[in-house]
Parts: C-alpha cells; sequence; structure tokens
C-alpha cells in the first residue's frame, strides 16, 4: 500500500489525501493446476484453470472545501466481479455515516460530498468493502475539516 499527503499552498490549506491500494491482481494470468480425474478408471490428469480473484485498485482522494469534506474514487483496476459497498464514516467514533453499494468498471470515478453539518467538526472516514474477497477493515481515506 503506498500512501501520499500533501498541503495544497493554492487558495486555501485544504488537504488532498491521494491513497492507492494496489492488490495482488492479475486479471489475465490463469493459474495451471492438476487434478487427479479418477485414478480407478485409468484416465488421464484433467488441466483446470483457475483465475484468482481480483483484488482493488483504487486511487481515493480527499480535499476540505467551504462546503464540506470531497472524496474522488477511481477503479485503477480490472472490472469488479461483485459489487461492493463504499462506507463513510465518523472515523473518531467509527460510527457509520452511510454505504452505497456499486459496481466499478475500468477507470470509473465516484465522487461524492460529505456536508459540513454532517461531519459538525469530526473527521471522516471512507472504506470500499468488496463481496468478492474478504478485506480487513481499515479506512482507504480520511479527513477532517475545520
Amino acid at each position: 500500500m503506498a500512501l501520499n499527503a500533501r498541503i495544497n499552498e493554492g487558495k486555501s490549506s485544504s488537504m488532498i489525501l491521494s491513497k492507492t491500494i494496489m492488490g495482488f491482481w492479475a486479471a489475465a494470468m490463469m493459474t495451471m493446476m492438476s487434478v487427479n480425474a479418477s485414478a480407478a478408471q485409468g484416465t488421464s490428469p484433467a488441466q483446470v484453470a483457475v483465475t484468482p480473484p481480483s483484488f482493488l485498485q483504487l486511487e481515493i482522494t480527499s480535499a476540505c472545501t467551504d462546503k464540506g469534506a470531497v472524496f474522488k474514487i477511481i477503479n485503477r483496476g480490472v472490472k469488479w466481479p461483485r459489487t461492493g459497498y463504499l462506507r463513510l464514516y465518523r472515523a473518531d467514533s467509527k460510527s457509520l455515516l452511510g454505504e452505497r453499494r456499486l459496481r466499478l468498471a475500468p477507470g470509473q470515478k465516484v465522487s461524492f460530498v460529505v456536508k459540513n453539518k454532517v461531519m459538525k467538526g469530526h473527521p471522516v472516514a471512507v472504506w470500499v468493502e468488496p463481496e468478492w474477497y474478504k478485506r480487513e477493515m481499515e479506512y482507504d481515506a480520511s479527513i477532517k475539516c475545520n
């Protein structure tokens, strides 16, 4: 996992947090394994192609604006094989603020604003949970806007 954070020296001192989630992703690779078909019948072993699971490859950016926190998520990997959940938390209390079910194509972008009246001075965080493999619960991006 790579985490890049920098302070934007533009008009405001908003923080841009970019986190790339890299997995062991191999869409084009296939693993060949031998399976003993039926030794009692005298047949030869069969070849079975097994495709490894597609792991998340996301670019997540967060920034503070005058309206609240803005999160932008880009799928840098392959098309998701199933849906996943984008979950928004109040980071300090780990309470769930909302969730959205989605399925992203390669290069697809999702963005949303968490309004100041929802944040109420608390930091907010995003976690993406895929349905096709188990992933430890750890915030993918978080931000606190004053």
